[in-house]
Parts: structure tokens; sequence; C-alpha cells
């Protein structure tokens, strides 16, 4: 799992910036500075304050005082929380990247519209980095643009982990729901998340999501069993930290340490405090403490190995609306770079708010989750169901983590296919025939067939369909292979074919004289797009094509392309290699149920040299009495993308086929990911 560290500004500048409908330069202001300490106490510091333009009687009031007490989202100015006001993607991710405690963050945002430093660069890392929201096409994220209702839906859906939901989408408008939104709003819908958004059970899945919105379906999703909040990093011991002045706090941390199998230590401070201490508004020690935010009071004692600890609950009372700040000298006596902090407190009237966030700065390098404050009694069984509710992660084994990509994938290493969306099985390694003509191409796919591949990738484009179709009628003579046991691709252009897409697709069969074709492909989008593909469903319709698919379509182009077809493309075939990697676009569409296909695998016209002799590659290579190409073949397989290298050298293609007798380590993919240049050799 990645390690993990925390967005280095404060609170109250970082809100406004991530929150506000217009953006501002990121600032360091320390604690102390904003003031928020030095105002004078009062009974209750943490009630939500009142925006003006948020009746007590909304229906996303509620949702908008839980937002803000929890540091989820606040207002768009002091006295301001702009519910009307639109969310751009980048502020989303703002707000489900903080939600999710600020995890480290490796590297800056590799799209082109993005700018390192900016308020929400981490944000942007961490939600393409995980599939929570993805790139678009071209290498943008789309900083400032609006995010839709069923785009937010999605975006929380993937935040979620994609669960499950069988049940029926229950909205009126439930045809106007694009296909790859449907079961992130099944979903939704089952949990109560909608609630509030439907009016007479229309969910209006185009339309720009609202601040108020936004609010209400976090709300709901939080406060729902179906949540699945993202939990601390595993993989080390757990530790349960608290002080208890008055034994209050006491109680439930002896509860959660018991749950958790961890360990316990009591945070004591070196000169303890009387019930004179602790007399609110005497101008007592307390309150002297309280009012002086580099007070540290000293700690008796400490925890003898923090670094065998990868997971703190951090216990305390809520004194004048903040922790004690016997808890910022904890805080301030260890490294927790690479941690993960849960803090729960006690109180009698008070929430959590602030006193949880505003800690967030005394460990920088930690990834600090939302936290919880508990009522003075409260019971082993609320502290067990808040527990459960966070599902903790076990580790993660690099075993597990190929298999999850590629059973995510659905590959079968076994059968070395996967079974696609059109419920036809396809070869999960293959040959591509791009520059490759005349005998030359007989040839080299006749080798291919002999080698064993079982998938041919060609196109119009291309001008080598009658070379493909003629050698695959020898092989299967001169093999005894049926033609069932041969998967065969082919595309048609943008322009005159796409303009004219019955002819151009009956043209391919024709050139290719093979009865059908496994699967046809749009090779770009353009104008008649649409219309090319739905000439291309008549086909499968008739049984001339089997299975449809896009070529060079990113995210945008999907979201907007899906919603007007009828069958849903079993593969979207882009480039990708070492160079491009496509990490953040890869799945998104296999959520979607849909193959990747990767072309220039090995880097393509003018770059394969380069590739094949990076010292990176040529070294895990030399570790497996592999080639590089084989390396590399078997990386973008681990990641669930089917690979079509072209070659017309009998050797290396029988070579890129050998590549199911060793597997890459965990580490050994991770450096290959490191290698991503967001680097396109074609302008595809």
């Amino acid at each position: 799992m990645k390690s993990l560290r925390f967005l280095s500004f404060t609170m109250a500048v970082c809100m406004l910036c991530l929150l506000a409908l217009t953006s501002c330069p990121a600032a360091e202001v320390s604690a102390s500075d904003r003031g928020l300490e030095a105002e004078p106490l009062a009974a209750d510091t943490t009630q939500t304050a009142g925006f003006s333009d948020v009746p007590a009687g909304a229906w996303y009031a509620d949702a908008i005082a839980y937002c803000q007490q929890h540091g989820i989202m606040s207002g768009a100015s002091a006295t301001t929380f702009e519910p009307e006001g639109t969310l751009t993607r980048a502020m989303l991710a703002a707000v489900l990247y903080r939600m999710s405690g600020s995890p480290t963050v490796s590297a800056p945002p590799a799209f082109a519209d993005t700018a390192a430093g900016a308020w929400y660069s981490d944000a942007v890392s961490w939600a393409a980095g995980n599939s929570v929201i993805s790139g678009y096409g071209g290498g943008t994220f789309g900083v400032n643009e609006p995010t839709t209702r069923e785009q937010a839906v999605t975006i929380l859906w993937r935040y979620a982990g994609n669960p499950e939901s069988g049940t029926a989408l229950d909205v009126s408008d439930a045809v106007s729901v694009s296909t790859w939104a449907q079961a992130a709003v099944r979903w939704a819908d089952a949990n109560g998340i909608l609630e509030g958004m439907t009016e007479n059970r229309r969910f209006e899945p185009k339309t720009n999501i609202k601040r108020g919105e936004i609010a209400s379906m976090l709300y709901h999703y939080l406060s729902s069993a179906g949540s699945s909040q993202p939990g601390p990093a595993a993989g080390g011991k757990t530790l349960v930290a608290y002080f208890s002045a008055t034994n209050t706090t006491r109680p439930l941390a002896e509860y959660a340490a018991d749950i958790l199998s961890a360990d316990l230590y009591e945070i004591v401070p070196e000169n303890p405090y009387t019930e004179a201490d602790l007399a609110y508004y005497t101008n007592g020690r307390a309150d002297r403490e309280q009012n002086d935010s580099s007070a540290r009071p000293a700690i008796s004692g400490g925890v003898e190995s923090m670094a065998d600890y990868d997971v703190i609950f951090l216990g305390y009372p809520i004194w004048h609306g903040q922790a004690p700040r016997i808890i910022s000298t904890f805080l301030e006596s260890y490294d927790f770079t690479g941690k993960t902090i849960i803090p729960f407190c006690t109180s009698h009237s008070s929430g959590i708010g602030s006193s949880d966030t505003n800690l967030h700065t005394l460990a920088s390098g930690a990834s600090w989750l939302a936290g919880r404050r508990f009522a003075g009694g409260t019971s082993r069984s609320t502290v067990e169901d808040w527990i459960s509710g966070l599902a903790l992660p076990q580790p993660e084994t690099e075993v597990d983590a190929i298999t999850s990509a590629t059973s995510k994938a659905g590959f079968n290493f076994e059968t070395k296919s996967v079974t696609l969306n059109s419920g036809y099985e396809m070869p999960i390694n293959g040959l591509g025939t791009y520059s490759l003509h005349g005998e030359t191409c007989v040839n080299s796919v006749k080798s291919a067939l002999a080698s064993g591949v079982r998938l041919i990738d060609t196109a119009s484009a291309y001008g080598n369909e009658e070379e493909v179709g003629q050698a695959v009628r020898e092989a299967m003579e001169e093999l005894g292979l049926q033609r069932e046991d041969i998967f065969i691709i082919t595309k048609i252009y943008p322009g005159s074919e796409m303009a004219n897409p019955e002819q151009a697709i009956q043209a391919c069969l024709d050139r290719l004289d093979l009865g059908y074709v496994d699967m046809m492909l749009l090779h770009h989008p353009d104008r008649n797009d649409v219309k090319a593909y739905q000439a291309m469903e008549k086909f499968v319709e008739d049984g001339k094509i089997r299975s449809l698919g896009l070529s060079n379509w990113y995210v945008k182009e999907l979201e907007e392309f899906l919603p007007q077809v009828t069958i849903t493309p079993a593969l979207v075939q882009n480039e990708i290699h070492p160079y491009y990697q496509e990490n953040d676009v890869i799945p998104c569409i296999q959520d979607l149920g849909i193959v990747v296909q990767g072309w220039y695998p090995l880097g393509g016209r003018g770059h394969t040299a380069e590739l094949l002799g990076d010292e990176v590659i040529s070294g895990i290579a030399q570790a497996h009495g592999v080639s590089s190409a084989q390396v590399i073949l078997r990386w973008n397989l681990q990641k669930g993308v089917v690979v079509i290298p072209g070659s017309s050298n009998p050797d290396h293609i029988r070579e890129n086929t050998e590549l199911y007798d060793f597997k890459l380590t965990e580490a050994e993919m991770a450096q290959i990911n490191a290698l991503d240049r967001n680097e396109k050799h074609d302008w595809y």
C-alpha cells in the first residue's frame, strides 16, 4: 500500500481554497496566527456557525452542518455556504482527498491542466492514482469543469470501492442515466445517498451538482450502514493512546484497545491536573493552557517503540472546544510519517469540531481519518460499531495486489483469455499488424498462428486486411485450425468510412473474407462515430460482427459516447507502454466492464530501442532470465491490459508469446510504474 502523509496547509485557508467557487493561492498559516485559540473562551466553541444562505429548515441544512463540523466542507465565505453553487472536478477531488485523510502522493499530477503546488495538486494526484476521478483524454484532468450529478455519484461510488447493489434503478428518468453510471446510481439510491436530491423520483443525471447536494450526498454516505469509508493503512501494530484527566475518556480507550487487540498507552502529565486546574473560566491552569497555542505540558514517560505502530487511535476530552495541549505535546514527541491517526474524543455537549483538524499540522506526515465524538458513559457496543464501520484493511500481499488487478480485468492466465461483456472469449496476447504488408504480412500472421497466437489485430487504415485474411485461411488449412479458434479485430476509420459506415463495414468483411469478424472497432472519435457504431450494431444483429469496440477513446469521450449507443463496447484499445501508462484511465474503463487493450506496448516506431534498453526494465529482465520485451508485455498483462505487439521476426513473435512462466513482483511492477512520463508516441 502507498505511504501516507498529510497535506501541509492549515484548515481555515485550506477550506476556502478547496471549496470556494473561485480558487485562491495556497498559503501556509500557523494555528497560532489564525487567532482561533486567542478568542475569548465560550461555553461551546464548536457549534456549527450559521450561514445566512442556509435556512434552518432547508433539506440540506443538517448535511451542511455535519460536513462543516467534521471538517469535510466549509463555507464559501465566513457567512455563506452557497448551497446552489457548483463544484468543479478539482474541488470534489479535494473534498474526498481530505475526507480520506489526505494520504501521501508520490508525484505532482501528470495532467496538462494542473500545476504542481496548486491547492488541488495532491488531491488530483491522489484521485487519479486511486481511480477515484480519472483524467480525460489528451492528458487533462478537467480541473475547472463542473461535475454532473451522475459523475459525482459515480466518483463517490469509486471512492467507496465500487460496491455491488442488486436493486433495480428506481428513478423515473433512469433511461437518462448513462450506462457507465448506472451501477453507481443504483448503489446510491439503495443506500439513501440520493435522499433529498430526487423530486418526483427524477434524478436529472446530466445536471451540474450543487454544493448543498454534495454535502447531502456525503452526509448520507458517511452515516449510512453501507458506508465503506477507507480505513487506515495496515501492516503493523495498532496503538490506542489516550489522555483522561477525569477518567471519562479512559473507558472508551480501553474498549477500543480490547476490540482492536491493540496496545494501550495512557498519556500521563508530568504535573497532574487538580480539580482547581480544570475549573472552567477561573483563569486556572487548563484555561491558561487552552488560550496559549504554544503551551506544551510535559508528559511522564513515553511510548517505547512508536516505529512498531502503523495505526494510532488518539483519545482525549474536549476542553473549551479543543484537544488539551498535552495532546500537542504527544504529537510533537514522535515521528508519525506514514502512520494513520484516528482521533476520538469525549464531551458532554461539544462535537469533535475543529479539535480534530487543528491537530493535523502537528503530525503532518500522518494520514488523519475523520474523528468521532462520544458522550461520557458510551457503551462498548457503540465503540465497537464505530470501529467496525472503519473497515480497517488487512495487509495486502504482492500476490493479492497482482491477482486483484488481473481479476478486475477478468483475465484467466490458465486459458490465456478474457471473457468479453459480449460473452465471447478473446486471447490476452496477440499480434498487431500495423506496418506489415504483402508477403511480410502473410508470413508474419502465419508465423504467429504457428507459435500459438490466436489474436490478430488489423484495420482498414493499415491496408493489409486482404493479406491478413489470406494468412488466416492458409494457416487454418495448414495447421488444422478452425475459424472459431482465431480472434480477428479490424477497424473502420474516421472521415469517409464513418460517413458511409455500412459500405465501409462490408468492405472490411469482403477484404478479410473470413465469414465474420470477431470484433470491429471505431478507429478514432469522429463527428459520425455514433452513426458508424449504430451501423456496426446492425451487423452484430446479422451475425457478421460478434463484438464491438473503440480505439483511442478516453474517459471524457466515453462519457459522451456511451449514452448514445445500445451495445456497450467490449474493448477499448489505446496507446499504453511504460512511458505512457494511462494509469488513471485503465481502471475507469475496466470499471465499466470493458476490456483494455494496448497498442504500441513496446513503445512504437522510433522508440522501441530506448524502451527496451531502459535500465530498470533490462535489470528486471536479467533477474528473471527473460527479454525486456517480455517484461514489458508481462507488466501489461498484470495490469489487466491485453497486448498486441507487432513484429515480422518469427523469433520475436514466438518470444512475445512466452509470458506465462514468470511473474513480476509488486516491487518490480512499482519500478516500471515509476517510469511513466505521460509521453505519447503518436497523436491519437
